[in-house]
């Protein structure tokens, strides 16, 4: 056998290097499987799920132990925000890593985002990736396949909780199982595919959205439990707060909220079935899991509202855990604000590859290891059905400042977050708090030229 020919020194350096790259990339993953050294995704999404909808984030009341789990087995972010707290544009925003005002869906009359903001799942498939979509897709008003996804099952709109006609990779049919429940088998079935490249996953869920009706099965689970929101403003609060829905139309029943709770009771049986399918296939620790909503809901908060919409807490935070032994550590509540803009992001570092160009979002795998997250962020909402007039708001750590830029007549609203969680007293035009209501402004105005920000004029 002839001998190896010789090779310089910074041919080796040269080599040595890749073969450390491959090494990191393949720790990151876990395991070689079949060569495919990225981690699997699955992304399961709900909606108009809230932040506090599930035991480990408090309420004790709420039966939940496999989204217990997954965030005792992960990182949970109680400081998770959306962007747009509305069913399209958030999903736009949530697959883009951009704002509303860039990717075009700014209501929930039948848009996809627009071409120049690619989606996650182009960008994996691409790398390598065998992608799948099941479940709620919202936006153009239309079950058929996107780009990007290899496999595809999906509904029209908003679909039912019971019986629906699936578009399931092209060919429609009609299933009269809870919603919940055949999504479900359908992402246990993609996951249990023979493959020998990574897969991505997002697993669209209907619930937990109005009107609420709960499997069968849980129709009779928190009997007389009381789930009414606690405190509120005071008359002098609530005559400062304009009605954005929900108090005129009458407030939710005590059984309402208590259907909506149920709903999430197939979520978890849902997350639990998912998460047990992995491990049957050796594949839970290699699988990064994220768990989140497309916005949350206010259910009675400020004198009664029952909508999203507005840029209320109950509205614009959502349920965030993430799970995966090599990226998040096991049992950690991390304090720094994430936004869903930041999926994106995150998910192409996980797997080695590059986010496009132009995204707005931030990787919170770096605030997963423990360094500092943002600020502050902008929020957005441009008004179509109801009530609620278009908004823009800066949240930071802190403070809130929500201002109406297409009604003049409208007071802005200022709120100490430290002292008042709830929100209950506005404190803008009150000169006490006049300098921080105007570096708030300022910080506004510079958060909408930073993110490109154009008022629409269609």
């Amino acid at each position: 056998m002839s001998p190896l020919p010789p090779i310089s020194r910074r041919e080796a350096l040269r080599l040595l290097g890749a073969g450390a790259a491959t090494l990191a990339l393949a720790d990151l993953a876990g395991c070689d499987r079949g060569g495919a050294r990225q981690p699997n995704i699955v992304v399961i999404l709900t909606d108009d799920v809230r932040h506090d909808a599930m035991g480990c984030a408090g309420d004790k009341r709420l039966e939940t132990p496999n989204l217990d789990r997954l965030a005792a087995e992960g990182v949970r972010f109680p400081n998770a925000f959306v962007t747009t707290s509305l069913c399209s544009p958030s999903r736009a925003s949530l697959l883009t890593g951009c704002y509303a005002h860039k990717h075009g869906v700014r209501d929930n009359f039948s848009r996809d985002p627009e071409q120049a903001c690619p989606t996650f799942a182009e960008v994996l498939q691409k790398a390598g990736y065998e992608t799948g979509y099941i479940g709620k897709w919202h936006m153009l008003q239309s079950g058929t396949p996107r780009a990007g996804f290899d496999h595809w099952v999906s509904f029209t709109g908003q679909g039912e909780y019971f019986r629906n006609t699936l578009n399931v990779d092209g060919k429609w049919n009609l299933v009269i199982n809870y919603v919940t429940d055949e999504l479900t088998d359908h992402a246990v079935r993609f996951i249990e595919r023979e493959r020998t490249k990574p897969f991505m996953l997002v697993l669209g869920h209907k619930a937990a959205h109005a009107p609420f009706v709960p499997a069968q099965r849980h129709a009779q689970r928190y009997a007389g439990v009381d789930f009414t929101p606690r405190g509120g403003p005071d008359g002098a609060g609530l005559s400062a707060k304009p009605d954005w829905g929900g108090r005129d139309a009458g407030a939710l029943t005590p059984e309402d909220l208590r259907n909506y709770h149920r709903c999430l009771l197939s979520v978890d049986e849902s997350v639990g079935r998912l998460m047990e399918t992995l491990k049957k296939r050796s594949l839970l620790d290699d699988t990064l899991i994220i768990y989140t909503s497309d916005n949350g809901l206010m259910l009675g908060e400020h004198g009664g509202l029952r909508d999203k919409r507005a840029a209320y807490e109950p509205s614009i935070r959502v349920p965030m855990l993430v799970r995966h032994p090599k990226l998040a550590p096991r049992g950690k509540v991390n304090e720094e604000m994430v936004l869903g803009i930041d999926l994106l992001p995150a998910l192409c570092e996980a797997a080695g590859v590059p986010a496009p160009a132009g995204v707005q979002g931030r990787s919170w795998l770096p605030v997963l290891k423990g360094s500092k997250g943002r600020d502050d962020f902008l929020y957005e909402y441009f008004r179509e059905e109801g009530p609620v007039p278009t908004c823009l708001a800066v949240r930071s750590r802190e403070w809130k400042l929500i201002t109406f830029p297409e009604d003049p007549t409208l007071p802005a609203e200022l709120y100490d977050l430290r002292s008042d969680p709830a929100e209950n007293t506005n404190l803008a035009g009150r000169p006490e708090h006049a300098a921080v209501q105007q570096q708030l402004s300022a910080r506004l105005a510079a958060l909408l030229q930073e993110t490109g920000y154009r008022r629409p004029t269609a």
